[in-house]
């Protein structure tokens, strides 16, 4: 019989049962596997055989005390083993759960730094996507302003050269004061205007002795050609916003007897034209197109010799046209214009 097999459960009783009831059981069961009850199984003849030893075992009560003694030895040692395996069941399931748990703190941890990176990234791509637009639109900042700055350049070029270009009669202002209250010379007309720039040239208008007699009654004003370097100084005389007693006391006229066409095309609507009046000049800053046309002046009212300062500015505004005629023929050579213009200069003279 194997030393493993149970024989109390082999029989089918429990460890404390006496010998009437193993002799019961052990017919029972040798009834059971008995080989002639049993021919169609082979293992009837080895369980008969194993109940026979259990039944001899248990019948002796030396052999019942050890076989009992070793039982239960064996019975404590699978109780303590089954209770170290409850134990092992029990710590491999905190282990697994302690390991489950850690796992899903990893990968919670490992999804936060996926995260914590990919907001990173965001920002960084962010940060530079604005950084670029920020570039770019300091780069088109940059570009405009030199573009304004190359624009504006070429604006004052244009407009130096367009009032370097003017000839002396767009440069000539022609001023008119009182000449009963103020006499005024060359020179101290030099002085009062060389504020607004450098002069070429100051011409008064004479007053003949027969004229000076008749002042008392009804003069009129003195008058003077004022000739300047730069039509912007001309420009400026003819605009200046804030003119003292010395300024206010003059009228003034382009010589042309409106404004040149070169200060128009440069200046553009951004100008002060000054409003006047028969008497002075009040300085406003409004937009007007209205020039003083020395023309309303009724020449039959001048009193004075055969010529008068009507006469004087005319002869003047004459020679200074034959002058800017003389320099257009000297630029133009032998042309056709040029000859056109030594006509034009020669037809001048004999008038």
């Amino acid at each position: 019989m194997d030393a493993e097999i149970d024989v109390y459960e082999l029989l089918g009783i429990s460890i404390e049962a006496n010998e009437k009831e193993i002799t019961k059981a052990y017919r029972i069961k040798a009834l059971q596997y008995h080989p002639d009850k049993n021919r169609d199984n082979p293992d009837a003849a080895k369980v008969f055989h194993d109940v026979k030893s259990a039944y001899d075992l248990l019948s002796d009560p030396k052999q019942r005390g050890e076989y009992d003694e070793r039982q239960r030895a064996r019975l404590a040692k699978r109780q303590r083993q089954n209770a170290l395996s409850s134990q092992r069941k029990r710590m491999k399931s905190q282990l697994e759960r302690d390991e489950r748990a850690a796992r899903s703190v990893h990968v919670e941890k490992q999804a936060r730094e996926q995260q914590v990176r990919e907001e990173a990234a965001r920002f960084r791509d962010e940060a530079l996507k604005a950084e670029w637009r920020r570039d770019k639109q300091m780069r088109e900042h940059v570009r405009q302003a030199h573009a304004a700055e190359e624009e504006t350049a070429q604006h004052a070029q244009h407009a130096a050269e367009v009032l370097s270009e003017a000839d002396e009669l767009d440069r000539t202002i022609r001023v008119r004061w009182d000449g009963e209250q103020t006499q005024h010379s060359p020179e101290s007309l030099r002085a009062v205007f060389l504020q607004f720039g450098e002069l070429e040239e100051v011409v008064v208008a004479p007053v003949s002795a027969s004229n000076a007699r008749r002042r008392g009654t009804g003069a009129r004003p003195a008058s003077a050609l004022v000739v300047f370097r730069s039509i912007a100084a001309a420009h400026a005389l003819m605009h200046v916003q804030h003119a003292g007693p010395d300024i206010q006391s003059f009228e003034r006229f382009w010589a042309r007897g409106a404004e040149p066409e070169s200060v128009r095309s440069t200046i553009g609507n951004h100008r002060f034209v000054p409003a006047a009046d028969s008497s002075t000049i009040n300085l406003t800053r409004r937009r007007s197109n209205h020039i003083p046309d020395i023309s309303a002046i009724d020449l039959r009212q001048i009193p004075g010799s055969n010529l008068g300062f009507a006469d004087f500015e005319a002869l003047t505004l004459m020679r200074m046209r034959q002058s800017v005629a003389a320099r257009s023929i000297q630029h133009y050579g032998g042309s056709k214009t040029g000859s056109a213009l030594l006509n034009i200069s020669q037809t001048a003279q004999k008038i």
